[in-house]
């Protein structure tokens, strides 16, 4: 879920600076023209043949930032045509095709949990690491169903014009109203949201799963009255526009633009909450095991630092730190400074608990 609106929210991000003239339009202004500010763009279904590998993301301008970043480098090395799709890889899209063996993806853009959800039910293929090098992705980052193609991170950001002096620092502060009185806000989504809460509430790292569901609820009710929870990264952003609150719980890519707007909003980087997208491949892919020459050559470390600058989405290969302007590492959460004090998200105990912990926590918010 948390990665599927991600992935949409990062395409809405380059879409803006497509428009403002920070990305090549080549073919693709037809498109964008048709876009509008949801980022509702859906191309025919694409067909793989064996000449070429049809990747699967969430539409917009991550269909410009996919082919530029990784599309080109292995169409140069490979000789083949990277198609990219933007219908949206969704689980249930996924199922369908496999169930009735009209596959028409080889890679797609979903997120660790999706990769564990479709792996268990036998949708996708496991990650052939005798062609995929496992070694290229940080620790943690190459599972069975999925590699990690990219990362990010909801943080702790502020208006620090309005926080005073003393800027917030850790969780402990979000909950805080007497020292930084004022709304906040939070995603109603819920993944990376109650591990803030527990943070707060003093669980350490390594023991925040399975999560406390009842403890975090009962931290997080006198909060209440002072959330406003958001759906879209472009309303976590304009809420901070509009003054409505001082602080929250957003992902990394709006802080920074934020920041970029005006330097009083700002984020920490300590306790931000890290995840993982993933590629995956679904079962019976037109292209076979060619599919797996493209994900290894999308872990090259250029590639994935052209698309943290098209897109703000973070490299999942370590080397890429090395290629990385001071800016670029500002924005980079597993840069070390910035993920000293990160907590993983757990894609396992998402895949095993989300559907029914979301529907409590939309109940609890709803009080």
């Amino acid at each position: 879920m948390s990665i599927n609106r991600f992935g949409q929210d990062a395409a809405l991000i380059a879409l803006d600076k497509f428009r403002n003239g920070n990305i090549d339009r080549r073919g693709f202004m037809t498109a964008m023209a048709g876009l509008g500010i949801a980022v509702a763009f859906k191309p025919g279904p694409a067909s793989a043949e064996a000449s070429e590998i049809v990747v699967c993301n969430w539409g917009g301008a991550a269909l410009e930032a996919f082919q530029k970043a990784y599309g080109e480098p292995f169409k140069a090395k490979s000789g083949m045509e990277v198609i990219i799709d933007g219908a949206g890889p969704a689980t249930g899209a996924i199922r369908a095709m496999v169930d009735s063996k009209n596959v028409t993806w080889d890679a797609t853009d979903g997120g660790m949990v999706d990769a564990v959800v479709l792996g268990k039910g036998g949708y996708v293929e496991p990650i052939d690491y005798s062609i995929v090098d496992k070694s290229l992705v940080g620790e943690g980052l190459a599972a069975e169903f999925g590699i990690c193609n990219y990362t990010y991170s909801n943080v702790l950001a502020y208006d620090a014009k309005k926080v005073g002096a003393t800027a917030p620092s850790s969780w402990n502060d979000f909950f805080d109203l007497e020292k930084f009185p004022g709304k906040r806000t939070m995603c109603k989504w819920i993944q990376g949201q109650l591990e803030a809460v527990l943070l707060a509430d003093g669980v350490k790292p390594e023991e925040m799963y399975p999560l406390d569901v009842d403890r975090a609820f009962k931290k997080l009710e006198p909060l209440l009255p002072q959330l406003i929870f958001w759906e879209s990264g472009a309303q976590s952003q304009q809420l901070f526009r509009d003054g409505e609150v001082v602080m929250g719980n957003i992902w990394h890519t709006r802080a920074n633009l934020l920041r970029k707007e005006n330097p009083d909003y700002t984020w920490t980087w300590n306790q931000n909450l890290m995840f993982a997208s993933a590629w995956s491949v679904p079962k019976g892919n037109p292209a076979g095991k060619k599919v797996f020459d493209f994900i290894n050559s999308s872990l090259d470390p250029e590639s994935q630092v052209t698309l943290l600058r098209l897109m703000g989405n973070g490299p999942s290969n370590p080397k890429a730190l090395a290629l990385m302007t001071d800016e670029d590492k500002a924005v980079y959460s597993l840069a070390p400074e910035n993920a000293k004090s990160g907590l993983p998200i757990s894609a396992q105990y998402y895949a095993d608990n989300e559907a029914e912990l979301q529907n409590k926590f939309l109940d609890f918010i709803s009080r």
